[in-house]
């Protein structure tokens, strides 16, 4: 039996998108109802994504397919209409800003005038304060009951919304890819994100491009509870594989170092259905 079976996968990037994608979302369907998988997370960086798992939901009812929001400049960054519009379309996650967070664009291009990194969006006021568009925004997560999760902006930035959001009332906070050089928390970091009840997520992307040691989830895993980690893919690329070879390859590379299956049920199984489903 494959060891995706069951799994679910809350990141990968589809195609239709502004970038080349290795598959589109009725291929990706296919795909993970073929492979036994249980459903997964259609993200897409600059549109929502609720209407196409909506469509898509309709053609693979033994799937559970959901979509959501990224707060980039193309929604309008920290705008609460938007969460509002994508919750009302059954949206469940809400990612801070990825491509367009400004220390996202400053750890790929360090050669930024300061004009230039001033277009795109940081969080935080000059007291080291939430900006008051970001609560607005969050609170507009709670109404929608949607999950909260960070996307690419620093920890300092994250922590800072994923405390806001458990003072707000937000059911599910996630460190996205809390791993990646771009936006990375550390061991004491994660702790925290743990001790709010949050999930720490980590991807096959960075696994496999070299950033990551498959040990070293583990070790985490076992150190904060596998109640706390979720596993994910963050494919699309074109020289990527398919979700469902991820997801499986993952997931070997987990058991060879020492994660139990039940410690893997609850990270590819357990903690993204609720994610999805919000049970």
């Amino acid at each position: 039996m494959s060891l995706c079976k069951g799994c679910f996968d809350i990141h990968m990037h589809p195609a239709p998108d502004v970038t080349l994608r290795k598959f589109d979302d009725e291929e990706v369907a296919e795909r993970i109802a073929k492979a036994g998988m249980a459903g997964f997370m259609i993200k897409n960086h600059f549109t929502e994504t609720a209407s196409r798992a909506q469509l898509l939901q309709k053609k693979f009812p033994q799937l559970i397919i959901k979509g959501g929001l990224v707060l980039n400049r193309p929604t309008g960054g920290c705008n609460p209409y938007a969460v509002e519009n994508c919750g009302k379309l059954g949206g469940r996650i809400c990612w801070m800003p990825t491509m367009d967070a400004r220390s996202y664009q400053l750890k790929k291009h360090p050669d930024l005038t300061a004009e230039e990194a001033e277009t795109y969006l940081y969080l935080l006021d000059e007291e080291g304060n939430l900006k008051p568009d970001v609560k607005r925004t969050i609170e507009a997560v709670v109404k929608s009951d949607m999950a909260l999760a960070t996307g690419h902006i620093s920890a300092k930035e994250g922590l800072a919304v994923l405390h806001y959001g458990k003072e707000s009332g937000v059911k599910i906070l996630i460190a996205t890819h809390a791993d990646n050089p771009s936006d990375y928390y550390t061991m004491d970091q994660r702790q925290e994100v743990a001790a709010m009840g949050g999930y720490i997520e980590h991807c096959f992307f960075n696994v496999r491009r070299g950033d990551t040691k498959v040990g070293e989830l583990v070790q985490e895993v076992k150190m904060l509870g596998a109640e706390h980690v979720v596993f994910s893919s963050d494919v699309g690329q074109p020289a990527s594989p398919y979700p469902d070879e991820a997801i499986a390859t993952f997931a070997q590379l987990l058991l060879e170092k020492g994660l139990t299956q039940t410690e893997l049920d609850q990270c590819f199984k357990i903690n993204p259905r609720r994610i999805l489903v919000g049970e």
